[in-house]
C-alpha cells in the first residue's frame, strides 16, 4: 500500500486553529484567507502548517488548502507555512487593511512531502507531541483556560473584553460556535496523525532514520491517542470513535459511544504500559506516564456520567505503582520553573513548550497568566471563594487589604499575583479585584519556553486519597498520609495536617478543596466536580454571591454540544441531549 494523503472523513473539509481574541470593539481589524499550494499546479496542500507568529496565531489547511484568520488587527504580517513531513518552511507576506478580507495564495516547492512512499514515524511522533501545545488543546486557549479552570469556581471572564472562551464560562455557547468547532477539530488532527502514524507501523510502510524500534513508537502514538482521546470524551461525552485513517463507507459506520471510546483509551494505554520505557524524560510517554494517565482514566470513569465503581481499584492499582519512583519538590514554585521542570522530581509528564530553532522567541503560550499591567491579554479574574480558600480569616480579605498579606499557605504566593506592576515595580493590590492567576507568568515575563506539568506526583497522592476513600467507605491511613504529604509541602509543617476521624463525605470535601487550591489553573477542576457531581452546586454557590459574573447552566451542560458543522458533514452523528 503506497501511503497517499490521509483525509479525516468526518472532519474533511473543516478548518483548523484558534480564531483571533478580540481585545474590544474598537480596535480596528479584517480578516486573512490563504491558499497553501503546490507550485507545479498539481493541487491544493491538505494539512500544513500555517503561523504568523506576531500576532500568536497558527492554523491547519483543510483538503482545499485553505486557512482563514478573523479579527486581525491590521498591519503588516510575515505567515510561515511548514508542510507535513518536511522541515522547509516557506514564508509569505499579508497586510490587513480596515473591514476587507485579504486573499493571497502560498505556493510550495516540494509536491512529494505530503505523500511519501513511507511515513517518517520520528519526524511523526514529534509533529504529534507539538501538537499538544496548539490552542484549544494545551495551548494559550488550552484545556485550563477553555474548560477546566472556567466555568467553576476558580477563573471568571473579565467583562471588558469579548473574546471566545467567554461564552464557555458563562455557559452561553452553541452548537454553531466556532470555538466549539476548533476544540473538536484540533483534538481530532491530533488524533489523525495518531492514526497514521500506528497503521504505518502495522503494515510496516515506515522509515525511522533513528532506529527506533516500532512498538515503542507504537506505544508513543497510543498514548498520546489516549491522552487526546480522554479530553474529547470529558468534552464532548460522546466524541466520534476513530481508529482508522479509511474513510467511511457510509454514515452507519459512525461509532459514537462514550464506552467505547473509553475501552480504546484503556486498551492504547495498557499497550503503552507494556511496551514504552521507564524513562526521566518528562515530555516523552513512559511507562509511569501511562500508569498515571491509566489511574486517572479509571478514576474519572469511577464517577459520574459512567458510575463504574469497580474502576476505583483499578485507578488504585496504577498509582500504587508510582510509588518510591517519584517525590514531591520541596518548593512548590519549582515544579513550573522552566528551569526546573525537566529535571523535576515530582513531574510525571509534560507538555513541551520549547520554542524551536530560536532560543530568543518568546513562548506566548501562557500569556493569559500574571499581575495586572503585565498579562498581554487581562482576559481572566480571580473568584473570591478561590481567594478565600488560601485564608483562614476571611476577614483579612476586607477592602481594602491589609499587608504583609497573613497566609501560611505557601502556593498562595505562586499561584496569586496580589500585587500590580507599576514604573517597572512591584505594589501591593489593596482591591483583590485587581489580583490574578500568577502560577506559569515568570516563565512568559522572561520570554523562556517551558514545559507544562500534566501529571505529577502530588496529584497522584490526592487521587490515591481518593480512592482509599471510596473503595473503604471513609478516609484510611493511607488516604490521611497522602493528603498530608501534599499538606505539609505547602505549610511546611506537620500542624496543618487533617486530623483523622473524618467520615466519607467530610474527607471528600476536603481534599477537593486541597486539589483546588494544590492544581490550580491547571485544568483539572472541572473534572473533578463532574466526577463527584458538584459542578452545578458549585455553579450555584458561585452564582450566589457574584451577580455580575452569572453563569447560565443548566445540568446538560456538563458536556459540550456537538459541532453543528460535524453532523451536517455526517448524518450518522447525533447531538447531545439539551443541544
Amino acid at each position: 500500500m503506497k501511503i497517499k494523503t490521509y483525509i479525516f472523513a468526518l472532519l474533511a473539509i473543516v478548518l483548523l486553529g484558534c480564531s483571533k481574541d478580540d481585545k474590544s470593539v474598537e480596535i480596528q481589524t479584517g480578516s486573512i484567507v490563504l491558499e497553501i499550494a503546490f507550485k507545479d499546479g498539481s493541487g491544493p496542500i491538505f494539512d500544513a502548517i500555517v503561523s504568523i507568529e506576531t500576532i500568536s496565531q497558527q492554523k491547519v489547511t483543510g483538503v482545499d488548502g485553505l486557512v482563514t484568520f478573523e479579527n486581525v488587527e491590521i498591519g503588516n504580517y510575515e505567515v510561515s507555512v511548514s508542510v507535513p513531513f518536511n522541515d522547509i518552511v516557506t514564508k509569505g507576506n499579508v497586510v490587513v487593511e480596515v473591514g476587507k478580507t485579504t486573499n493571497g495564495v502560498i505556493l510550495i516547492d516540494h509536491p512529494n512531502v505530503v505523500t511519501p512512499e513511507k511515513i517518517d514515524i520520528d519526524k511523526l511522533l514529534n509533529i504529534c507531541y507539538q501538537s499538544l501545545v496548539s490552542d484549544n488543546i494545551f495551548g494559550a486557549n488550552g484545556y485550563a483556560a477553555y474548560w477546566g479552570d472556567v466555568g467553576v469556581d476558580v477563573l471568571m471572564s473579565n467583562t471588558n473584553f469579548n473574546f471566545p472562551t467567554r461564552k464557555l464560562d458563562t455557559y452561553d455557547y452553541s452548537s454553531t460556535d466556532k470555538i466549539i468547532e476548533d476544540i473538536w477539530t484540533n483534538h481530532y488532527q491530533v488524533i489523525r496523525k495518531t492514526n497514521i502514524g500506528i497503521e504505518a507501523i502495522e503494515t510496516s510502510e515506515y522509515v525511522t532514520e533513528l532506529n527506533t524500534d516500532e512498538n515503542i513508537a507504537k506505544a508513543e502514538f497510543s498514548f498520546l491517542r489516549a491522552l487526546t482521546y480522554f479530553n474529547l470524551v470529558k468534552l464532548f461525552g460522546n466524541p466520534v470513535l476513530v481508529i482508522s485513517t479509511e474513510i467511511p463507507s457510509d454514515n452507519t459506520s459512525v461509532v459514537q459511544d462514550p464506552l467505547k471510546v473509553y475501552e480504546v483509551i484503556e486498551s492504547d494505554l495498557i499497550f503503552a504500559e507494556s511496551n514504552l520505557r521507564q524513562s526521566n524524560v518528562k515530555n516523552r510517554a513512559s511507562v509511569s506516564a501511562a500508569q498515571a494517565l491509566l489511574g486517572k482514566v479509571y478514576l474519572q470513569m469511577a464517577g459520574f456520567p459512567l458510575l463504574q465503581s469497580d474502576k476505583y481499584l483499578k485507578a488504585l492499582e496504577q498509582f500504587n505503582k508510582l510509588e518510591g519512583l517519584y517525590e514531591l519538590e520541596t518548593n512548590y514554585g519549582d515544579i513550573f520553573d522552566s528551569d526546573k521542570t525537566a529535571n523535576s522530581s515530582e513531574v510525571i509528564f509534560s507538555i513541551d513548550f520549547t520554542i524551536p530553532n530560536d532560543p530568543n522567541l518568546k513562548s506566548w503560550d501562557w500569556f493569559y497568566w500574571g499581575p495586572l499591567e503585565v498579562t498581554e491579554r487581562d482576559f481572566f479574574l480571580l473568584a473570591p471563594n478561590f481567594i478565600k480558600g488560601y485564608f483562614k480569616n476571611p476577614n483579612d480579605l476586607d477592602n481594602p487589604v491589609s499587608f504583609p498579606l497573613n497566609i501560611e499557605d505557601n502556593r498562595f504566593f505562586e499561584n496569586i499575583a496580589s500585587f500590580t506592576i507599576q514604573n517597572n515595580a512591584s505594589v501591593n493590590a489593596e482591591d483583590t479585584a485587581n489580583w490574578r492567576p500568577y502560577k506559569f507568568s515568570e516563565n512568559y515575563q522572561e520570554g523562556k519556553s517551558f514545559q507544562l506539568p500534566y501529571l505529577r506526583y502530588a496529584d497522584i497522592l490526592l487521587m490515591i486519597a481518593e480512592t482509599e476513600n471510596a473503595i473503604n467507605g471513609g478516609p484510611t491511613s493511607k488516604a490521611y498520609d497522602a493528603i498530608n504529604k501534599v499538606r505539609r509541602r505547602a505549610f511546611g509543617n506537620t500542624t496543618n495536617d487533617v486530623t483523622p476521624g473524618l467520615n466519607q463525605q467530610d474527607f471528600l470535601d476536603v481534599l477537593f478543596k486541597e486539589r483546588l487550591l494544590e492544581l490550580c489553573f491547571e485544568g483539572h477542576r472541572k473534572d473533578d466536580l463532574i466526577r463527584i457531581q458538584k459542578l452545578e452546586s458549585v455553579i450555584e454557590n458561585h452564582n450566589a454571591s457574584n451577580s455580575q459574573n452569572m453563569k447560565n447552566y443548566q445540568s446538560y451542560k456538563h458536556i459540550l454540544p456537538i459541532p453543528e458543522l460535524e453532523i451536517n458533514l455526517n448524518s450518522g452523528v447525533f447531538q447531545n441531549p439539551g443541544y
